[in-house]
Order: structure tokens, then C-alpha cells, then sequence
């Protein structure tokens, strides 16, 4: 994490630090809250290392109706999820802590159905591939430059730096999903 809080920092000239400053008010606080949101969007794009595929999911009784939620049927660092193999064609989405069914309107899962579903979970930044970091550690300076200094020259220069990391690895994982963000002069993906 101190290595991706730098990065952030060098992106807007700014001196290294030896420690992150978690909570504080701090410009590498500010940073390290740029990684963690950036954690973040990048684990809930679904990647290999973030994502348990096709796990069956048996609903839990809640004491009026069959529902899968995080911390009982789902994982407690569970951020999104999307069916999968004999429910690939189901909108399965998450509804706060709950799944839920959007073709149907319902939480309600029944007591005899199981669900298969792919769970992209939020690891922590360290425990991610160094590829995804390195994804992640990009995006994250990028927009910190852009609220602390938003020059135009910076900004190019991080994306190209953003165009380099792509080009080893384009980002897109497992969930299909619009584009967060995009560099100068791209649109977003509709």
C-alpha cells in the first residue's frame, strides 16, 4: 500500500512518505482513500484472482422467506455477483447485503433451489495480483492528480502511463460492466 500511496503522490510532485497515515488528514491519507476507492472498482469488475466462479449458493431461511446475503450464504467481502451456469440467464444482482432476483422482483430464492452465481469479493490491495495492482495503483493516481492539481499535462502523462498498463493487460473482468472511467478524449463505454 505505501509503495501505490507514493505513486499517487509522485503523480502531483509531491515528496515520498516511509508510512501510510490510514484516516488521517493527510495529503497521503488522501492518497491511500484514492487506492482503496480504486481497490475497490477494480475487484468488483470480477478478476480471476477476486472471483469464485460458478459457486453454488444454497438460500438460508431468514424467518419468512429463502434469501442469500452476505456474511450467511455469500462471503462476508462479497461486493457483486452475477448468475451463472444454469442461472446465467437470471439477473441476479446485489440489493444492499441481499441478492436479488430483478427478473422477478424478489429476494426470495425458495427452500429447494440452489443458485450458481460468480462472486467477485474485495481483497485487499497486497493480496491482489501484482498486474491488477499495478491497474489499480494507475487509476487511482490518475484521478488523485486530477482533484489535486488537475493539470492538463499531468493528466496526459498518466494516461499514457493508464495506455501502457492496458496494453499489457485491458482491463474488463469477468462482469460486464460501463466503464467507471475513461481517459481524456475517450468516451465512455455505453
Amino acid at each position: 500500500m505505501l509503495e501505490a500511496v507514493n505513486s499517487c503522490l509522485s503523480a502531483i510532485n509531491e515528496f515520498r512518505v516511509v508510512a501510510t497515515d490510514t484516516n488521517g488528514i493527510s495529503m497521503a491519507a488522501d492518497a491511500e482513500r484514492y487506492v482503496n476507492e480504486s481497490t475497490r472498482y477494480f475487484c468488483a469488475m470480477g478478476w480471476p484472482c477476486n472471483t469464485r466462479k460458478a459457486a453454488k449458493i444454497t438460500p438460508v431461511w431468514s424467518g419468512t422467506e429463502y434469501i442469500i446475503s452476505i456474511g450467511q450464504a455469500l462471503p462476508s467481502t462479497t461486493i457483486r455477483i452475477k448468475g451463472t451456469g444454469p442461472d446465467s440467464h437470471r439477473s441476479i444482482v446485489l440489493r444492499g447485503t441481499q441478492a436479488y432476483d430483478a427478473d422477478n422482483g424478489t429476494v426470495n430464492f425458495g427452500s429447494t433451489n440452489q443458485v450458481f452465481l460468480d462472486i467477485a469479493e474485495l481483497l485487499a490491495f497486497e493480496t491482489l495480483e501484482h498486474i491488477l495492482q499495478e491497474e489499480i495503483v494507475q487509476h487511482a493516481a490518475q484521478r488523485f492528480a486530477r482533484r489535486m492539481v488537475g493539470g492538463q499535462i499531468t493528466d496526459a502523462y498518466l494516461s499514457q502511463e493508464i495506455a501502457t498498463t492496458d496494453s499489457l493487460q485491458p482491463r474488463g473482468g469477468l462482469f460486464p460492466s460501463k466503464q467507471l472511467f475513461a481517459p481524456p478524449g475517450q468516451q465512455q463505454q455505453q
